[in-house]
């Protein structure tokens, strides 16, 4: 019975600093979340603030778009329809043209003509009648060349002036349609102008808009994470809450336990105590009548108390498994993200396999989160409390979770299945272990590599 208690003391004993330890680890742990929590709430009133400046930004550029595109789309009609006057009026000028062609063309032939009878009629000078008459061999030939004459002249003079006003008229179209086509095409070159210049603007305003579509979807997507960061931390503290006090409760039944065996000893004590005198009382009483029988024998030793045998006990050791079988494509550290290619720090390692293969817990745990996340996709967090070390685990681009928020779980057991959720080029699982909570940054990230066997 000794030796029991002896041993249930010792339990006793070596449990007491396990859990104080363990309560000051949560406790610490608490109090960092509590901080990065009030530091996350605060950058993300920040962004908030930003999101609604840059919204309003947007809005108002987007509104400029929209005007310099209803601009441009006049100009472009009023561009239309200038184009349309310069092709009527390069048409009609073409026609004067031919027309004009056509007319001179007509001229140089009535040029000779007109030459030839010049010659032989001299129209305009009093000689022409005389050389008329006198080359006349009678009277009648003399008034019929006279008649011939005059008729003939008139019906030059007539062609002459007919052909020399449209001449003119032609003339004066063409330089009219010229006039016209000049004025067009400079209306329409101030139009392409002004076209330009709204277009260099309208692209400077739709550059701007993306930029700003850009920076409106970067700050809401870092308020979603913010937003899945502060869950997450608030469900951290929730489950050390619960954890502490499950300690609590532990030691408070580790109390009354230790106050009832102190108890027990106590009574044990007593009831031995009592036994010894009563035996001491019934060697005497031996002795005495001994003694009156004057016998030889010699009195017997005393009792030797029994030695207490203790036991040494030590915690138990955890150790990582494996969360999934397969081949690591991208280990922990440096390397090119690879959907933008841009340099970044590897925060896990990645492990490929086929989609659905099974994904276990790393070890004895506390599930925190098992829902979709950005970037993340299905993710299951995971917090551990090992050698009073407090680690989490994170297993990212689950095909399927199998398991919800503040599940226990031990080593080895499933939490999902293998995919390609969120942002993920293949299917693969990204794990990733951290030495203390998982926080913001994810500062306490270590290289899963060595404690996993990859």
């Amino acid at each position: 019975m000794k030796r029991s208690l002896a041993l249930g003391l010792c339990m006793t004993l070596l449990a007491a600093p396990v859990m104080a330890t363990e309560k000051e680890t949560l406790r610490e742990r608490q109090d960092r979340l509590s901080k990065q929590l009030e530091a996350s709430k605060k950058a993300q009133a920040e962004t908030d603030v930003e999101l609604e400046l840059t919204e309003a930004e947007r809005d108002a550029v987007s509104t400029e778009v929209r005007a310099v595109n209803e601009r441009l789309d006049s100009l472009s009609e009023q561009i239309a329809v200038q184009q349309s006057e310069a092709d009527e009026a390069r048409a009609e000028l073409e026609v004067t043209r031919r027309q004009l062609a056509a007319q001179e063309q007509y001229l140089e032939d009535q040029k000779a003509l007109l030459s030839e009878r010049l010659r032989v009629l001299q129209i305009h000078e009093d000689r022409s009648y005389l050389q008329v008459i006198f080359e006349s061999r009678s009277f009648g030939d003399f008034v019929a060349r006279l008649v011939t004459a005059q008729s003939i002249a008139e019906q030059d003079r007539d062609l002459i002036h007919t052909f020399m006003t449209e001449v003119d008229r032609l003339e004066s179209l063409e330089t009219a349609q010229r006039t016209q086509l000049s004025f067009v095409k400079q209306k329409e070159r101030e139009l392409v102008i002004t076209k330009q210049a709204l277009d260099r603007a309208a692209e400077e305003k739709r550059a701007l808009l993306s930029e700003l579509n850009d920076q409106v979807e970067l700050l809401e997507l870092e308020q979603m994470t913010r937003e899945e960061e502060q869950a997450l931390m608030d469900e951290q503290r929730r489950i050390i809450a619960g954890q502490l006090e499950a300690i609590a409760v532990a030691e408070r039944e580790a109390a009354e336990a230790e106050a009832r065996r102190q108890a027990e000893a106590k009574a044990a004590a007593e009831a031995q105590a009592k036994a010894e005198v009563e035996a001491r009382a019934r060697q005497e009483a031996e002795a005495k009548a001994a003694a009156d029988a004057k016998s030889n024998t010699t009195p017997a030793a005393p009792p030797v108390p029994p030695v207490e045998v203790t036991e040494n006990v030590t915690a138990p050791v955890s150790t990582f498994v494996r969360p999934v079988s397969g081949y690591v494509s991208s280990r922990f550290g440096p390397r090119a993200n690879p959907l933008t290619g841009a340099p970044e720090s590897h925060r896990g390692i990645d492990i490929v396999n086929a989609t659905g293969t099974p994904v276990v817990s790393a070890a004895p745990g506390i599930v925190i989160k098992a829902a979709p996340a950005t970037g993340y996709g299905n993710v299951v967090f995971v917090s551990h409390v090992i050698q009073g070390q407090v680690w989490t685990t994170v297993y990212g681009h689950l095909d399927s979770i199998t398991v919800a928020p503040g599940q226990t779980l031990s080593a080895g057991q499933t939490v999902g299945t293998l995919g390609n959720t969120g942002w993920s080029t293949g299917p693969h699982l990204h794990f990733e272990l951290h030495r203390g909570e998982w926080a913001p940054g994810q500062p306490n990230a270590v290289d899963p590599g060595p404690y996993i066997g990859y």
